[in-house]
Formats: structure tokens, C-alpha cells, sequence
């Protein structure tokens, strides 16, 4: 009864989060696991990121036994003084030109090799002299990020006569109502964090979402089905940019087709809950090189796509105090009216830290 009357008091604004947030979590996954975090204060909310230092980047050309220089696909991980090693010969890093690296072959002892194009080249670490200098730091430039907050709104509206109609199960048509528009903006919200556009057009704006953050790390399967060498290739990207060497939560999401493809994989390479009381299997957790991710189906995807995500990197964030709200307009004639309306932006930490597999058959 008191949830009612508060719902029906003109221009009272009651926060309906609460709800949202215990809507079904098969139709809004991200938003179930994410959640909603701290307010931001501007429609163009900004953040300030440190680049994660990568270790090891690939040979973009081969090399023989005797050239001293290496080209490679990303020179800015390097510095002179680097061990570094490729296969089984170390190296010591003497210059750095753009992708260009200058080097001491069969360093530590080791034997000079050839090496063919895409062989890891990984940075071991600094080499030292007792009582030398110290060196020059190394800092990668700090970036600003930004993304848009976004209105979302939806409005009730029941006619006198709905009201007064007795209906089978509906004790309150407005209420009923209410629930379902809170059920339609939460799915709104869900797909405007995968795919929104990242656009401000003045008065509209439309934040970015997850499928337009991630451009790096980027595997495109030309139309073949997921394997796990393909999920490998993007979980290694994530790896070789740093994206696992802080605490990380990894997901993978996938839509129901790839989730269907996955169950189909090897049994080493995926394990099902063992409490599952149906017929049938659902994947639980995928076991590849680089340790074992939960897989989460979220069917707002395309049928063509995956997300391996972390979790830590990424929150919903409102403008200030403009968290979904319902506000009982009154009587407007006939009729009824209220509005739920919230604006809300994507933080997007560390688009290096995630990847996405695309055109996937």
C-alpha cells in the first residue's frame, strides 16, 4: 500500500534503481554484473589513463644469424639496456628507432639463431651494473578519455477507463505498467553499453558502447567458426598489452549462437556446472592458455561476435543525481501520466585490457 501511494504523489521523484537492478539477468547481463557506480558531473565525462606497458610484441620481418637489427611491431615497449629474448637466444637492446631495434646477438651466453617472421620478442628485463646511475624513467604519456552520458525515458500513460476496468491478475494497471517501462529502459541502457555510437549532437547524445571502444585488440574470423586458437590469439593480444598483470575479472560474453559453438568444443577445453539439475549442458567456464574465464551469455550481442571483457574496467555511471527516477505527473485529462527517465554514461578503462572477435560464421 505505502509503495503505491509514494508511486502516486505528484512531482515526487523516487528512485527505482533498486528495481532495475533485479530485473531478469538473461535480459540484461552486463548491466546484472556491472551494476551502477559513482555519479560524474559533466555530459562529457573525461577520465585520465596510465598505458599499460606491454612485454613482448612480434618480428615483423625474419632475421639470420648475424643482423643486428630487428624489426618489430611495436618498438615503443623497448629502451636500450632491455634483455630481451627471442626463442632461445637473448639479446641486449642497444638503440631503439620507431619499430626499428638495435641489438647484441647471443647475449648471456647464448647462440645466435635465425628467427622467422611473428616470433615473439619479450622483454626479460633491465640489465644493471653495481654502481651504476640510475636510468632514465620510463613513463608512458597519460591519455584523456571521454565518453557521453545518455538520456533514457519512458513514459506511462492510462486512459480513465483502463483504470476503472477490472482486469483478470492486475491489481493496479498503472503499476503494472510502471514495472514494464523500467523493463524496457533497462534493456535500452544494456544496448546502448554494447553498441552505442559515441555522438553528440547537441541535445541528443548517445554514449559509446563496448563494440566501438575496442579497436586494438581486434580478431576477425572471416567467416570461420570460433575455435580455440582464435580465442587464444585474442586472450594472448590482452596479455601481450599487460591487460592480465593487474587484478583482472575477464569474462567472455557471447551471444546465443557462439554460446552454442563454444559448448561444442573439446571437453579439455570447457567445464560444465556440476550442479545443472536439467537435461542438456551449459558452459560454465572455458579453459584456455592464459587460465579459465567464466562465459557469459548475453544475446544483445550480434550472432556474429565475442566480448572478452574485464569487469573491473568498466562501470555505469550516472549525471549526478540523475539515476532512474519515476515521477507521478497526475491527471492530464483522462488520463493518467508519469515518467521514469535517467542519464547515464559508459566508463570504459583500458580498451587494450579487452578484445573482440568478429565476422565469426
Amino acid at each position: 500500500m505505502s509503495q503505491q501511494t509514494t508511486n502516486l504523489v505528484v512531482g515526487k521523484r523516487e528512485s527505482v534503481v533498486d528495481e532495475m537492478l533485479l530485473l531478469s539477468p538473461h535480459q540484461i547481463p552486463l548491466l546484472s554484473l556491472v551494476g551502477f557506480g559513482e555519479p560524474v558531473y559533466n555530459t562529457k565525462h573525461e577520465w585520465v589513463e596510465d598505458e599499460m606497458f606491454a612485454y613482448e610484441t612480434i618480428l615483423t620481418a625474419a632475421v639470420d644469424d648475424v643482423a643486428t637489427t630487428l624489426n618489430v611491431a611495436d618498438g615503443s615497449i623497448f629502451r636500450p639496456k632491455h634483455v630481451i629474448q627471442v626463442d632461445e637466444e637473448y639479446m641486449l637492446v642497444d638503440a631503439v628507432d620507431g619499430n626499428t631495434v638495435t641489438v647484441t646477438r647471443g647475449y648471456l651466453g647464448s647462440t645466435a639463431a635465425a628467427h622467422n617472421q611473428d616470433t615473439v620478442v619479450e622483454i626479460l628485463y633491465n640489465e644493471t651494473e653495481e654502481g651504476a646511475k640510475a636510468r632514465e624513467a620510463r613513463a608512458n604519456q597519460r591519455k584523456i578519455v571521454e565518453n557521453y552520458t545518455q538520456i533514457f525515458e519512458e513514459t506511462i500513460e492510462v486512459s480513465g477507463s483502463l483504470m476503472a476496468v477490472a482486469q483478470y491478475g492486475v491489481n493496479d494497471e498503472y503499476e503494472r505498467q510502471r514495472l514494464h517501462k523500467q523493463s524496457e529502459l533497462a534493456l535500452q541502457l544494456e544496448k546502448a553499453m554494447i553498441a552505442g555510437p559515441g555522438i553528440n549532437n547537441g541535445l541528443k547524445r548517445y554514449m559509446k558502447g563496448i563494440r566501438n571502444f575496442i579497436v586494438s585488440n581486434v580478431e576477425d574470423a572471416g567467416g570461420q567458426p570460433v575455435d580455440m586458437v582464435k580465442l587464444n590469439d585474442a586472450l594472448q593480444k590482452i596479455y601481450a598489452a599487460g591487460g592480465f598483470k593487474t587484478v583482472s575479472n575477464h569474462v567472455i560474453m557471447v551471444p546465443a549462437k557462439q554460446k552454442r559453438a563454444i559448448s561444442a568444443l573439446g571437453e579439455d577445453k570447457v567445464r560444465y556446472g556440476v550442479g545443472d539439475r536439467i537435461e542438456g549442458r551449459v558452459v560454465d567456464t572455458i579453459i584456455s592458455d592464459f587460465g579459465e574465464f567464466p562465459v557469459i551469455l548475453n544475446d544483445n550481442l550480434k550472432s556474429d561476435e565475442i566480448f572478452i571483457i574485464d569487469l573491473n574496467r568498466i562501470s555505469v555511471r550516472p549525471l549526478g543525481d540523475r539515476s532512474f527516477t519515476h515521477e507521478y505527473l497526475g491527471k492530464q485529462g483522462d488520463f493518467i501520466m508519469g515518467q521514469i527517465i535517467g542519464e547515464y554514461t559508459l566508463q570504459f578503462e583500458q580498451e587494450k585490457a579487452h578484445a573482440k572477435l568478429v565476422n565469426l560464421g
